[in-house]
Parts: structure tokens; sequence; C-alpha cells
């Protein structure tokens, strides 16, 4: 379970040599996006509750302080096989986080649908230097065909929760949108989604693709010209694959990324 909860540190596309913390077990979530590629969805809740004990996750978080005391990482990722936020005691644990990599930056990648739903996680949040939530659709037909939620789960509360993001977190937001071809790169798709994002105003937009193998296998990559389109239309960049960013120092399991999104193996 040690193995579980805290892994690396991997070498990160978006943030250099990251510590990956992980709160739920393989895979909780409460999206069962088309693309991850953790695989498909084995628990699909709403439930906020303590998934790995958060004791576990904290001494496990010291012991890796110590045996990494003369090579500290850039940052410390929670992201995982699943769904973070879905931990009741997220909070806490981040901040115990903050306590044992104080000079590292602590940053948070989710799905950034749960804020309006439980508003005391915009409180929780407040301990990380960095959040990097998602937005895959323009709108519920879109919302539901590419991130298939929990059935109480509709878009306009994923874009509350990301307004309510915005409006209390201060700090930086990276969006990240995950082309599906097909699906949520039609022009009037793209145009929803660029409403979207010029309200939620993030410091860095991040265009993400399919680089391994999706959940769904119907879910095809795109090519390097049509992420770059979108990314122009969209006013973002595009994430580099990862067999361009493979880093020479870093063995290959290490460099096995599973904070680049939430749709990464954990």
């Amino acid at each position: 379970m040690r193995k579980q909860c805290v892994f690396g540190p991997i070498f990160s596309r978006r943030l250099g040599s990251s510590l990956g913390v992980n709160l739920v077990p393989y895979k909780t979530c409460n999206l069962d996006c088309v693309y991850c590629e953790c695989g498909k969805t084995l628990n699909l809740t709403l439930e906020r509750k303590e998934y790995l004990p958060s004791d576990l996750v904290i001494a496990t978080l010291k012991e890796a302080a110590w045996r990494l005391r003369d090579n500290p990482p850039q940052c410390v990722t929670f992201a995982g096989w699943g769904e973070p936020t879905l931990h009741v005691h997220l909070g806490d644990i981040a901040e115990a986080a903050k306590r044992i990599f104080p000079q590292e930056r602590l940053v948070l990648i989710t799905n950034g649908t749960l804020f309006a739903r439980y508003r005391n996680l915009l409180e929780e949040i407040q301990v990380f230097d960095l959040v990097i939530p998602s937005l895959d659709a323009g709108c519920e037909t879109t919302f539901q065909v590419v991130n298939r939620p929990h059935l109480s789960l509709s878009f306009a509360e994923h874009l509350e929760s990301l307004h309510l993001l915005r409006q209390h977190f201060t700090k930086d937001i990276w969006l990240e949108v995950f082309v599906v071809p097909g699906v949520n790169d039609t022009p009037k798709e793209l145009q929803e989604l660029k409403k979207h994002i010029q309200k939620l105003s993030p410091e860095r937009i991040h265009i993400n693709s399919l680089d391994r193998r999706p959940t769904c296998e119907w879910v095809k990559a795109p090519s390097q010209k049509e992420l770059q389109k979108v990314a122009r239309f969209l006013g973002g960049e595009v994430i580099p694959s990862l067999q361009k960013t493979r880093n020479p120092g870093l063995s290959l399991r290490r460099q096995y990324d599973p904070h680049e999104s939430r749709s990464t193996p954990q």
C-alpha cells in the first residue's frame, strides 16, 4: 500500500522532477473518461471518504523526504489512480506534504468537477501552489460522451466548479483540454470551449492528446498539425509527447509519467 500512495519521483513533461501522491485505490473516480490511460473506472462515485489511510500517506511522504534528502524533487504532485479530491482528508494531507517538503512546489491535478458540490474543498486546496483542472467539452452532450460522469453530475455543475475555483484560488491555474478527434474538436465545440475558457481566464492552457492505450479503443490521437490548430484557436500550448521529452538521466520506469494528466496511468 505504501507504493500505492507515494511514487517516483519521475520526470514530468510539465513539472520537471515530480514526486507523486495517490489518495484513492485503482480506479476510483467520478468520471469514466473515454481517453483515460489508467483504464475503465471501477468505482464511479461522488462520495468523499478516507480511501487510503491518511496517516499512512503522511508517513510515506516522510520516508520519501528522507530518501530524497540529497536530491529532492522539484514538486510534489497529487494525482494518482483516480480523482484526488474524493479523499475527505485531502486538505490535511496536503498541509502535511507542505511541511515535509517546504521548498517544493505543491501541485494538484484534478478533473475540477467537485468544487461546487463540496465547497470546503475550496479551503482545502489553498495550500497548493498550482492547480491543474480539466475542461474537455463545450456542452452537456460532449461532456457525457467524452467524460462519462457519475449520473448525478452535470456539465453545468462542472462549469460552476471551475468558476468557483477561479474565484477562490488566486495562485496559478493551468487548464487542460484533452482533444478527442471528431468529438470535441469540431468548429462548434471549439467555439463553445473558447467561450468557457475565456471566462475562466487560466494562467496557462494545455492541449493534451493520447499518448498510450485509452479506455475506449475508438479514441485516436490527432496529428500534431491538428493539435497546433486547436492550440492556436484556444490560445493554448500543446503538451509534447512522452517520446519527445524522454530524460536520459532517468530510467524508463521513472519516465513513465503518472501525473501529466488525470488521464494517465498512476
